[in-house]
C-alpha cells in the first residue's frame, strides 16, 4: 500500500531502532565471548605459571606489565571463564548470555562445590526469577547462593560428627593414623580457604554487602586464631 509522508516516516525510524538493537546485541554478545575466552587463556597462564617464561615472579605482575591491566580485572576474567566451563552442560542460550555479574556470584560455589552445584544454583535461580516474575539478576543467584553455602556448610558439619562417631569405634593405631589424615585434609583446607580470600582481594573491588563481608571476615580471623592454638595443642 502506498503511505503517508508520515507513516513512511515511522516505518523507517522503527527498522532503524531494530537495525540499532541488533547491532548492540551482537556487539554485547561478541564482547563476552571475547571476555570468556580471555578468561581461559589467563587461567592457564596462571595455573601452568607460565608467566615466569616471561620474567615474572607472580602472575598479579604478569598482568600488569605485560597487558597493563589491574589484577582484579584479570581475575573477574577467570571467573567469567570458570562459571562459563561450569555451566556449559546447561547450553549455549545459558553461557553465551551469561553476564559477568552473574559469573562473580557463582564462582565461589564452582570452587567450592563444584560444577554440578553451580548448574543446580543457576536452575534454581532462575526458576525463583520467573516465578517472581522478574529478570534473573546477580541478585537473585546471590539470594540462591547463600542457601546453597548454608545446605554445604550443614552438610560438612553433620560428616564431621560422623566422623567422631567413627573415630571412637576404632583401634588405637587406626586412631592415631585418622588424626594424621585430618590433620592434613584441615591443612589443605586452610591453604584452600587461604587462596580463595587472596582471589577475592585481588579483585580489588568493594564488598557488594559490606556488613556480611566484615562478619565474614571476623569469622575468618575466629577461626585463624581458634586453628592456631589447636594446632599448636595437636603438637606439644
Amino acid at each position: 500500500m502506498d503511505l503517508t509522508p508520515e507513516a513512511r516516516l515511522t516505518e523507517l525510524e522503527g527498522r532503524i531502532e531494530a537495525s540499532i538493537g541488533q547491532y548492540q546485541q551482537s556487539v554485547r554478545q561478541l564482547q563476552l565471548r571475547h571476555r570468556q575466552e580471555l578468561g581461559l587463556l589467563l587461567e592457564e597462564i596462571r595455573d601452568g605459571e607460565l608467566f615466569t617464561l616471561a620474567g615474572y615472579e607472580k602472575f598479579g605482575h604478569y598482568i600488569k606489565g605485560r597487558w597493563g591491566w589491574d589484577r582484579s580485572y584479570a581475575y573477574r576474567l577467570m571467573d567469567l571463564a570458570l562459571v562459563r566451563r561450569a555451566l556449559a552442560p546447561l547450553g549455549a542460550a545459558v553461557v553465551d548470555t551469561l553476564p559477568e555479574s552473574q559469573a562473580r556470584t557463582m564462582a565461589p560455589v564452582v570452587r567450592q562445590q563444584g560444577d554440578l552445584a553451580a548448574q543446580q544454583l543457576f536452575k534454581e535461580a532462575r526458576q525463583d526469577a520467573t516465578e517472581s516474575g522478574r529478570k534473573l539478576t546477580a541478585a537473585v543467584i546471590s539470594r540462591r547462593a547463600e542457601q546453597f553455602t548454608a545446605s554445604a556448610q550443614s552438610l560438612s558439619d553433620s560428616a564431621g560428627e560422623d566422623d567422631v562417631v567413627d573415630a571412637e569405634l576404632v583401634d588405637d593405631d587406626a586412631a592415631a593414623e585418622r588424626v594424621n589424615t585430618d590433620i592434613h585434609a584441615a591443612a589443605a583446607a586452610a591453604e584452600k580457604a587461604v587462596r580463595l580470600l587472596d582471589e577475592a582481594l585481588a579483585r580489588n573491588v568493594a564488598p557488594f554487602d559490606v556488613g556480611e563481608a566484615n562478619q565474614d571476615l571476623s569469622r575468618i580471623r575466629s577461626a585463624a586464631v581458634k586453628l592456631g592454638n589447636r594446632a599448636h595443642s595437636a603438637t606439644a
